[in-house]
Parts: structure tokens; C-alpha cells; sequence
């Protein structure tokens, strides 16, 4: 080996390492070091190939200070002993052992992997003593370079793994290695330890906190903070991060910055992410919040700040979406009651009423059943702090409301929001001056709507959305009241441009929804019995209000001739529709008696809907001998055919449906594998039947 380029080696990488960032500044700048070490020579002294040095075996013990600067250097002084037996030289024997000390003088530097990993290089020069066992002993230079791990065992110790190239001057060179264990001596008293600090805080802005939109400040600002670079050096790799210990599981990482020169200010934003804990809190308290900067590597300063947290149920109305916040759709008591509301009147429901519309007469209805009564807030009630947007005000959570069983208006709103949330029903809050309410998401287009007879007038239309609002505080009142007032109430004051409405889903993308944490309790729910009865009576009204309209919309049924004729059918398909299937029978009858092969057909279709299949294919089979080829009424004879175990040719029928419609076809294919009754266990719905 090239004797110039085995000394290059170690200078090149040592090098490297001492622009490295440094690990660690904290506790006492003194280290002790101590390892077994093992020398393999690999060339002598010439550079030739060694063929006179046995690997070796010895000890170091060394002594290691941080100069604690902003560029990370440690000086190292280390001591060391190793014994190497000689070989022959051209069948000369050399007798005995050489033993060395050794005395070093040098320089180390490191990169922080982890928080427990270091990766490290040095550089050390000093003077050997070499002696033979029964020669006389002779000084030398020696060198080496060479790179390491550390990995932190604990507050004081370090595990060591290095590995270096080594000289000895005259002698041999090869490759060391050692693994030992690092100590590092306690701080004494008076021994300062601190590193030059860059770093002024100028100023600390933050705002007080609520816990409710503690999901928020994880993403939103909260305060600023700003940092000053007063030394005449740039500061690097700056970091900026914010904790409050007994709320937050880690600091905040707010800001991360290449660089900041000397002399330059940066404007931080502060951020945190709260935990569960910070919604135990029932009155305002203060904290302490803690920002820190690190920089250059290694470097570290704090400064703490008063910060007032409220209430867990505190929030103002400078933004109302922040009401969302409380909405909690997945409280373990709303799922409960939800639930409960709806399986009471499922059986109940009309096949025609918008599916929404009917949810949103049963929860009313069920929350009526269950006591919920309407109760303003004596002391920060929501008409006050509307008016104030900085004032304070208080928000139940909706398992509070329901242990309460009372609220003011927007307790309740956020009650019924959750309520609609947990039905999966898309909610709105609704705002005008001094007052809160909500809206149910129809799940109807205007046209739709517009299509039912629908009064748009009574409904909040919003792009390709219809509200259906409701007015939470009307407690005694019955659905189709708490409709309409609220109706009203947003007509008039959307007429003044004083009406707002606040998608709770829009709301979420700002505030998450939070929720009280669980608790093991329950909910009673009112009784299937009273939930039932107000449902029947209330979706009875709505039913009669709106096939009236829809039936006025067809006009008379006039004197006589085709046009009479149809008439008489669609009505007796709005009645089937509702559910009224005497008044429907009446109409089809007519109709079909002047010859309606439509109006035949759909009594049929009556016929299916009242599981009887028999009629419903006699129907079907005279109504084909006049209408052959008529894909929708192959789709009915299928089902028919099908519920009476018909199953050739209810294959037949389908058969001959694909070579009509493809389309309809693939829709329908499952009636051929369907059982007895014609409808597959997938729902109600596939039941169905096409009306003509």
C-alpha cells in the first residue's frame, strides 16, 4: 500500500466528521471513557506487508470535554496499554512480547440518529512507549482516525463501539476496534455548562383555550411567538415546539427552519394537540405552556406563558360553526336512544314519504317521548352572547342535555344534530338574530321536491339541497308545528339577509367533532309504545297533507273519454304509493273497467304488495295478452311467477326481457333465484313492483 495514501485515509474522514452536527449539551461537559481494544497490523513499518506484529489485545481510559460551542467539538486525552507478540523474521527467532502505553491527544464529533443513537468520528495524535520483555524500550509517534456508535443506556452512561485506522510511526499500521462504556461525570457546583444562547423571545401572544375545539389547535393557531437571532452568527436547523404537560402526550412541532441569520426575527405560530384529559375540566383554570427553540444541533431554549383554559362546555360565537364542535354523533348515549327511536316505528313507515322526512318526525317525536324540556340559561344564555361574539357562553354536550333533560336553544340544537348525525343524516344549524336552530338534509333535489308537491317556501333550499328546518324549543309541540315555525322564522329574517346556515359537515372541516369521554353509563329510552303512537299521528298528517298536493296537481277526474281514464289511474297510483290501497283499488278498478290495460296491470301490483301472488299473475297474464313485449310488465310477471314457485317460467319471462332490455335485465336478474314471495333477503325494497 501506497505509504502516502494510508496516512490520507484517516485525516479525510476525520474531516468529514468535525463538520458534523453535535448530540447531547446537557448535564457536566466531562466524560470518562474506558474499553478493551484489538490492534490488527496490517502493513510494517516500511509499508510493506506485515509479517513481523501478531494481532494485540489491550485496554484505553480517556477523558473527553465538550467545548459546549456552537460548532460541536469535544477534545479528547486517553491513555492506553497493549502487548503483541513478535514473529520470526527469516527464521530468526525474536524473542518476548512487545508491550506498549500509549499517551493521545485529539478531537471528536458526532451526528445524533435518535434520541438514544449517536454516530460519531475522531481524530487523536499523541506518543507511544514500546518495550520488549528483555530489550530496552523506545518512544514513537502514533495516529489514528476512525468512526463510532453510541447508544445512551441511561441519564449518565453510554454504550461505545468505535473502529479506526492507526499508525505507529516506524512500526506497523492496521485496523483497531473497541467496544466500551462511556460515563459521564455529574455537574459540580459552580461548573457552568451552557452553550452561547442565539435566541430572544420578543414577544408571546397566545389566546385562552376551549377545551371543546381542542382538535382545532392542532391545525389552527392559537398565539404567535417571536424569535430573534441576536448573535452575529446564523442559527440552523431551528425548531420550534409548544407543550402543555398535563394536556398535551408530546410537544407541538410548530415551525422548522433552515436557517436564521444574525439578527433576523421570525414570526411563529403556535399550535397544540390536546388531549382527552383537557375535557375533565369544569371551571377555568390556568396553566402553564411551554415554547422551546432548538438550534444548531444541539442547543435549547424555553420560556414558559400563562395560558387561561375554560370549561370544557365554554365557547364564544365569534364563528357559530363552532358549535359544531360539540355534535357528538358517536356518544354512546345518543346511539342508544337514536336506535331505540328508530326501530320503534320502522315497521310503521310509509313506502312513499321521503325517507329523511320520516326519521326526523320519529326522533322529534322520540325526543318529546323521552322529557326532554326547553330551559334558558340563566347565566350566559345564547341571545346575550350573540350579541357579545366575544363573550363567553355555555354549550351542554348532548349526554348532558339528555341527563339534564333540558336545554336552551342550542343544547337542543346540538341534541337533535347529534341525533340526525348518529341516524346518518346529513345536519345544518340555522342562525338568525338572538336565536339557534337546526335543519334535516331531505335528501331530495328542488325538482325532486318540487315533483312531490312540495311547497319549497317551507324548506331551506341550499344549491341541489332541501332543508327541512326544525324548531328545537317548541317542546310540547308536534312535529308538523316545530316544521313550520321554524319555516317561518327563516323566511322572515333570510328576507332581511339576517339568516345564516352552517352545514355541520362543512362546520367539522374547521371544528372535529369532541365528545365527553365514556363513562360506562346508559340511557333509558322512552317507551316503543309512546315513540309509535306520536309517529303515526304525526307522519298521518304529513302523509294527507302531501298526497293532496300531489293529488291536486292531477286535476279532476273529468266527465269521461281517455283522458278520465288516465286520471283515475295515476291517482290510484299516488293512493298504492301511500299506502292507501282501498282508495287506490277503487281508482284502478275504474279505470280498468273502461279499459285500461294500465290500470289492470297495477292491480297487480296491489296484489303483489299484499303478498298475494295468485291474483297479482292473473292480472299479469290477462294485461300480457294485450300489452305482449312489454319490458316492465316481463319484469312484473317474473316476480309473480317467481313467488308461486314458477321458476321456468319466470326464467322464460327474464329471458325474454334481455333481448328488450339489457339494462332492466341485469337489475332484475335475482328474480330468478328468488324464493317464494319474490324478493330476495337483501331488503324490502327489492320487492317493489313497477307501476304503470
Amino acid at each position: 500500500m501506497n505509504k502516502k495514501l494510508f496516512l490520507a485515509i484517516p485525516f479525510f474522514c476525520a474531516s468529514l466528521f468535525l463538520r458534523a452536527q453535535s448530540v447531547d449539551s446537557s448535564g457536566s461537559p466531562w466524560s470518562i471513557a474506558a474499553s478493551p481494544s484489538f490492534f490488527m497490523p496490517l502493513v510494517s513499518g516500511d509499508f510493506k506487508v506485515n509479517d513481523v506484529f501478531s494481532p494485540s489485545w489491550g485496554g484505553t481510559l480517556a477523558a473527553e470535554y465538550d467545548l459546549r460551542l456552537a460548532f460541536p467539538l469535544a477534545l479528547r486525552l486517553g491513555t492506553s496499554y497493549t502487548a503483541a507478540a513478535l514473529m520470526p523474521v527469516a527464521g530468526i527467532p525474536v524473542p518476548g512480547t512487545l508491550n506498549e502505553l500509549g499517551l493521545l491527544l485529539g478531537a471528536a464529533s458526532g451526528i445524533k440518529l435518535s434520541p438514544l443513537l449517536r454516530f460519531r468520528g475522531f481524530l487523536d495524535a499523541g506518543l507511544n512507549y514500546g518495550s520488549i520483555e528483555t530489550g530496552k524500550g523506545y518512544p514513537y509517534a502514533a495516529a489514528q482516525a476512525g468512526i463510532g456508535l453510541d447508544m445512551k443506556l441511561g441519564k449518565d452512561f453510554i454504550a461505545r463501539l468505535d473502529t479506526a485506522a492507526q499508525y505507529k510511526f516506524g512500526l506497523a499500521g492496521g485496523v483497531a476496534a473497541s467496544l466500551g462504556v462511556v460515563y459521564k461525570l455529574p455537574v459540580s457546583s459552580g461548573m457552568s455548562t451552557a452553550k452561547p444562547r442565539f435566541m430572544d423571545f420578543d414577544s408571546i401572544v397566545l389566546a385562552n383555550i376551549f377545551p371543546a375545539l381542542r382538535s382545532h389547535y392542532d391545525e389552527k393557531s392559537f398565539g404567535t411567538v417571536t424569535i430573534t437571532n441576536k448573535s452575529s452568527q446564523a442559527a440552523t436547523n431551528v425548531r420550534v415546539s409548544f407543550v402543555i404537560r398535563q394536556y398535551m402526550d408530546a410537544p407541538k412541532e410548530c415551525l422548522t427552519i433552515a436557517r436564521i441569520e444574525a439578527g433576523k426575527s421570525v414570526l411563529v405560530p403556535i399550535f397544540a394537540l390536546l388531549n382527552d384529559s383537557i375535557l375533565r375540566i369544569t371551571e377555568a383554570t390556568k396553566v402553564s405552556g411551554e415554547i422551546t427553540v432548538e438550534y444548531n444541533g444541539d442547543i435549547q431554549q424555553s420560556r414558559t406563558a400563562t395560558i387561561l383554559v375554560y370549561d370544557r362546555n365554554a365557547l364564544t360565537w365569534k364563528d357559530d360553526r363552532m358549535a359544531a364542535a360539540f355534535v357528538s354523533s358517536k356518544d354512546p348515549w345518543v346511539l342508544d336512544l337514536t336506535g331505540n327511536i328508530l326501530a320503534a316505528v320502522m315497521a310503521d313507515r310509509n313506502p312513499e314519504l321521503a325517507k329523511n322526512f320520516q326519521s326526523a318526525i320519529a326522533i322529534h317525536e322520540g325526543l318529546k317521548a323521552y322529557g326532554i324540556t326547553y330551559m334558558l340559561s340563566p347565566n350566559r344564555p345564547f341571545a346575550q352572547a350573540v350579541v357579545d361574539t366575544a363573550a363567553v357562553d355555555s354549550l351542554k354536550f348532548p349526554r348532558q342535555t339528555l341527563g339534564f333533560r333540558a336545554g336552551d336553544c342550542a343544547d337542543l340544537s346540538v341534541l337533535y344534530t347529534s341525533c340526525f348525525e348518529a341516524a346518518g343524516i346529513e345536519t345544518a344549524f340555522v342562525t338568525v338574530p338572538a336565536h339557534i336552530f337546526m335543519a334535516v338534509d331531505l335528501g331530495l333535489s328542488p325538482a325532486q321536491a318540487k315533483a312531490r308537491g312540495m311547497d319549497l317556501g317551507d324548506f331551506i333550499v341550499q344549491g341541489e339541497k332541501v332543508w327541512l328546518p326544525l324548531e328545537t324549543t317548541m317542546r310540547s309541540a308536534g312535529f308538523g308545528e316545530v316544521w313550520r315555525k321554524a319555516a317561518g322564522t327563516w323566511r322572515e329574517a333570510s328576507a332581511k339577509g339576517l339568516a345564516a346556515i352552517f352545514p355541520i359537515h362543512e362546520a367539522w372541516n374547521s371544528f372535529a367533532p369532541v365528545g365527553l369521554p365514556a363513562d360506562g353509563s346508559t340511557i333509558v329510552s322512552p317507551a316503543k309504545a309512546d315513540v309509535l303512537r306520536a309517529f303515526k299521528a304525526e307522519l298521518g298528517k304529513i302523509v294527507d297533507s302531501e298526497l293532496a298536493q300531489r293529488l291536486s296537481a292531477l286535476g279532476t277526474t273529468g266527465a269521461g273519454g281517455q283522458a278520465s281514464v288516465k286520471s283515475s289511474n295515476d291517482r290510484g297510483v299516488l293512493y298504492a304509493k301511500y299506502g292507501f290501497y282501498p282508495e287506490a283499488i277503487t281508482q284502478f278498478q275504474a279505470a280498468a273497467q273502461a279499459g285500461s290495460v294500465s290500470a289492470l296491470i297495477n292491480l297487480g301490483n296491489i296484489a303483489m304488495l299484499k303478498s298475494d301472488a295468485a291474483a297479482a299473475y292473473v292480472y299479469y297474464q290477462q294485461a300480457s295478452k294485450q300489452m305482449p313485449g312489454n319490458a316492465k310488465l316481463l319484469v312484473n310477471i317474473a316476480k309473480a311467477a317467481a313467488a308461486l314457485g314458477k321458476s321456468s317460467e319466470a326464467a322464460a319471462a327474464l329471458k325474454e326481457l334481455r333481448k328488450l332490455d339489457p339494462a332492466l335485465a341485469d337489475q332484475y336478474s335475482w328474480v330468478a333465484t328468488a324464493g317464494v314471495g319474490g324478493a330476495r333477503a337483501a331488503g324490502v325494497e327489492d320487492a317493489g313492483v313497477l307501476w304503470f
